[in-house]
């Protein structure tokens, strides 16, 4: 009888065990839905509608260089898949495992590999070499003056973020929280960090971030992670988020967007938890703004920082206290890439294909120009006063852009 008794509450335990899995696989998806549906915009969806976009004044010329389709792209797919840039060429790679080398200047195709994996995160690059990160757990080099593989390391989880080099060493982040370095040369493993991740959080990581001899990355909980490069030896763990409110998706306080490691401060943004600086040495926080929660990965020059907020406005904050420099509002909602800083100029660009150019010091938008019908889905690259850019369906388009005169400024629709 006993064990009759034993056995059937064995039996109800793990029929509540799956009942609870089941329920927080759902919650998952559920809440998986409601972020996408929040970064992205459906003609149908009347919740969050972006912003319609309004006449500017003109301070820059952009004018098109060349155009041309090189792979699949993104589609609908949430992928950390950037282009890259070394010594004159571009690279880009595809879910579909292709991978191309193409001439910046010209826009013609160097060369061409497929393959065949399902890439996912990327693009990484050395002085030799290219790092992918795949779905199937796996970091892949591929040789930089022809695509041929070098080597494939087997990790611990799919690679949804971009594979950093430093100091011969890749490290890769995967997802169930765990940070890799791998050895350049050969692939084979140098150490690995893990850290729990919690049950819910967002699909996708932010990459870690490589500067004077550390490693930087966040994590779901909230948490601020600072490794040594060659041990992966943890120097100081910080708490810049906690988890606040009663719904799933307001409790969520994941680091995403990458961290941005300055002189003196180490700048981390989180889903919920609002925008933090923390002191470089130890980890302990100097500055909060609230009001500044971000997936996006932020650009900064001397004094200040520049980030795009979960409701696509963009702030300028002063690296030291964290004051306010300017926000702008009039990109609201338009699914705007991550921003890049050139000069005195920040580039992004939004779901419709447009581009556009602010100032950084006021944020007044200064430059706009529609290169694709598809949204554009990565951060924009500039170089010597050139843009490049890439569509979801794999379409790059390149840009010159010049500053003109006052004579010459027009009004732009």
């Amino acid at each position: 009888m006993i064990r009759i008794v034993v056995c059937t509450g064995l039996i109800v335990l793990l029929s509540a065990c799956a009942s609870i899995v089941e329920s927080t696989k759902a919650t998952g998806k559920s809440l998986e839905k409601s972020v996408i549906d929040m970064m992205t915009y459906d003609g149908d969806d009347e919740t969050r509608p972006p912003r319609a976009l309004e006449d500017i004044v003109s301070e820059l010329l952009l004018d098109p260089v060349w155009q041309g389709d090189f792979t699949e792209g993104h589609g609908n797919n949430f992928l950390k898949l950037e282009m890259a840039e070394a010594d004159g060429l571009l690279y880009v790679a595809d879910h579909e495992g292709i991978v191309v080398s193409i001439d910046r200047e010209t826009g013609e195709k160097v060369w061409e590999v497929e393959t065949k994996l399902p890439i996912s995160g990327g693009i990484g690059v050395s002085e030799t070499a290219l790092f992918v990160g795949t779905t199937d757990a796996e970091v892949v080099a591929l040789k930089l003056e022809d695509g041929d593989t070098l080597w494939t390391q087997h990790v611990s989880s799919e690679v949804l973020s971009i594979p950093r080099y430093s100091d011969n060493t890749v490290v890769a982040r995967t997802v169930d929280g765990a940070v890799t370095a791998l050895n350049a040369d050969n692939g084979e493993e140098k150490w690995s960090f893990v850290r729990d991740v919690p049950a819910l959080s967002l699909r996708g990581t932010s990459s870690p971030v490589l500067k004077s001899g550390g490693v930087i990355t966040g994590y779901a909980n909230g948490n601020l992670v600072v490794l040594r490069l060659t041990d992966g030896m943890q120097i100081w763990e910080s708490s810049i988020a906690v988890p606040r409110g009663r719904g799933a998706l307001d409790r969520m306080v994941d680091v995403d967007a990458d961290p941005y490691a300055g002189d003196r401060f180490v700048f981390a943004a989180t889903f919920n938890g609002g925008l933090v600086a923390t002191d470089v040495r130890s980890g302990e926080i100097s500055w909060r703004r609230s009001e500044i929660s971000s997936f996006k990965r932020m650009a900064a020059d001397w004094t200040a920082l520049f980030i795009i907020d979960v409701n696509n406005h963009i702030w300028s904050a002063d690296q030291t206290t964290g004051a306010v420099n300017w926000q702008q509002d009039l990109l609201e909602n338009r699914q705007l890439t991550d921003l890049v800083l050139e000069g005195e100029h920040l580039f992004t660009a939004d779901f419709e294909g447009y581009l556009h150019v602010l100032s950084v010091v006021d944020g007044r938008l200064i430059g706009r120009i529609k290169v694709s019908d598809k949204p554009i889905v990565s951060a924009p690259i500039v170089k010597d006063q050139f843009v490049y850019l890439q569509d979801s369906e794999g379409e790059i388009t390149a840009l010159q852009f010049t500053d003109i005169t006052a004579a010459d400024i027009d009004t732009v629709e």
